[in-house]
């Protein structure tokens, strides 16, 4: 039994099984080596959504990613799972992440959000991409999962070719919340930026996050498109870890900026009371100067009151001022 098993799943199937053990190892490597961070920003702060969101972003990914493997694991030692175990299994990756995949954009949301200063219309607008987003993914699962083919193993050989819209859903919405980054980047700051201002924090984390989702994401769509054997889900695995990796360092940044003092140079930002660590009113007046006359222009306001909730302690305020000549 286990050399018909070996036989079936081929070379290929080692080195997707390879893969994704790779990809486990570093989520969890990046977890220990930030569980002090995490303590100290996330453990020790008051319970919220936003600890309890981490905690799914950063815990789930890794268990999700070992009762996989042991799964895959166990089709080794001779274990033959019927097509309708292997449609189950499939249905349980697939479903966890896309859950990994929506609390990482719930995260990504929080910033835009704060980004233009609560503005209901653009919430508005970006939850109903969101929620488009989520029926079609859910849509595309329920259309394709039957049709997909398995080895003895329950590793995925190939999809529908419509499977790839669930991947091309999510690098629509992924590239709509960078480019309300950028637009709200370049409209509002017109200097060069402190590497601790709240502006700089909130662009560097957007790039970052957006590029490693993206590349992970399309890798994932063309393998699973392209590639007809068991290599199609070879990064099915990194792509958990990425979502893992990026929405838990955006929280864990914004936690940890939260409670830095910095009261250097200008643009750069300070905190009255900075162990409360809560991230509440952070405002950037833009001003310049012309002949005879100051002129102040319109501030960037951004407002991240939902990071910690606090119960007797007024909220604190970040101003950071930047002055250039025209």
């Amino acid at each position: 039994m286990i050399a018909t098993a070996l036989a079936e799943e081929g070379p290929y199937a080692y080195v997707t099984f390879e893969v994704a053990i790779s990809a486990t190892c570093f989520l969890i490597w990046d977890t220990i080596i930030h569980f002090s961070d995490e303590v100290e920003y996330i453990w020790q702060r008051p319970n919220s959504y936003v600890k309890w969101m981490y905690v799914f972003v950063r815990h789930v990914p890794y268990l999700v990613q070992g009762s996989i493997l042991t799964l895959i694991a166990s089709s080794y030692t001779g274990r033959v799972w019927s097509p309708k175990q292997c449609s189950d299994w499939i249905i349980y990756q697939v479903s966890t992440m896309q859950a990994i995949t929506m609390a990482v954009d719930t995260i990504l949301i929080i910033r835009i959000h704060a980004m233009y200063n609560r503005n209901k219309m653009i919430l508005s607008t970006v939850l109903f991409l969101f929620l488009l987003e989520c029926a079609g993914m859910v849509t595309v699962l329920a259309l394709t999962i039957p049709k997909m083919t398995f080895t003895t193993g329950c590793i995925i050989t190939s999809t529908p070719s419509h499977f790839v819209v669930f991947w091309i859903l999510s690098l629509v919405f992924e590239t709509v919340l960078f480019a309300l980054t950028l637009f709200k980047f370049w409209g509002s700051v017109t200097c060069t930026l402190g590497k601790h201002s709240v502006v700089y924090v909130l662009f560097r984390d957007g790039i970052w996050a957006y590029a490693i989702i993206f590349v992970v994401m399309l890798l994932n769509t063309l393998m699973y498109d392209l590639v007809k054997n068991a290599l199609a889900g070879v990064c099915f695995f990194w792509e958990l870890a990425v979502m893992s990796f990026a929405g838990s360092h955006v929280l864990l940044n914004l936690r940890r900026l939260a409670t830095q003092v910095h009261t250097s140079d200008p643009l750069t930002t300070y905190w009255n009371s900075p162990s409360e660590g809560e991230l509440t009113r952070m405002e950037f007046p833009l001003r310049t100067a012309g002949p005879g006359r100051n002129i102040a222009a319109h501030g960037v306001c951004f407002e991240l009151q939902h990071l910690e909730r606090r119960d007797t302690v007024p909220s604190n305020e970040v101003h950071a001022d930047s002055r250039g000549k025209t």
